[in-house]
């Protein structure tokens, strides 16, 4: 889903691309990049065609097909291209803005994700932080982030925090990852 908002010159290869027995199925779709009420998507499914189209007979009766020619319609004439080179461009720059604030306003051994594309950013924090504490006193002062804990079945990754950046950039946002930052730090 994620694969069209690379930062870079190209899109990385899927693992379609390197599949010769037909046994990776390749799904992707719009509600990440252009439309996500529509919930339009697709699926390579090379050896398990079959089985995928049964599986969508039994649990799809139909989809509003408006919403398939809308999409349709976009990716013919080519404005689903313009788009992307738009929203990347955007996302790269919200995310080094990102970086940008997190280096001055986080404590200085917090490590950040250097992402190739997609809209989000993981930090990794003191050792002694839980996230998921963090978590309560954000909430509290109108603040969001998805603790680590959320991505594993572990418990790990307890010290770290995922941060959306898909955001509209402007003061209040930079001022609102200051306050997280001075969250952070208090917490040590």
């Amino acid at each position: 889903m994620f694969g069209n908002l690379y930062f870079g010159g190209s899109r990385p290869k899927p693992c379609k691309a390197f599949d010769e027995e037909g046994i990776v199925m390749w799904c992707g779709g719009v509600s990440k990049t252009l439309a996500p009420g529509y919930r339009v998507s697709w699926v390579a499914p090379g050896k398990f065609k079959e089985h995928i189209i049964m599986q969508k007979l039994l649990q799809t009766v139909s989809m509003p097909s408006l919403y398939q020619e809308v999409i349709a319609d976009f990716l013919e004439f080519g404005r689903y291209d313009h788009h992307l080179r738009t929203i990347r461009h955007t996302l790269h720059t919200n995310c080094l803005k990102f970086q940008r604030a997190i280096e001055e306003y986080f404590p200085a051994n917090t490590r950040i994700s250097q992402p190739q594309g997609g809209f989000f950013l993981w930090l990794e924090l003191d050792p002694r932080i839980d996230t998921a504490d963090l978590f309560d006193t954000a909430i509290r002062q109108q603040l969001s982030f998805a603790p680590g804990r959320m991505f594993t079945q572990r418990d790990q990754f307890n010290n770290c925090m995922r941060l959306n950046f898909a955001l509209q950039w402007d003061d209040r946002l930079e001022f609102d990852l200051k306050r997280l930052g001075k969250i952070v730090k208090q917490a040590l």
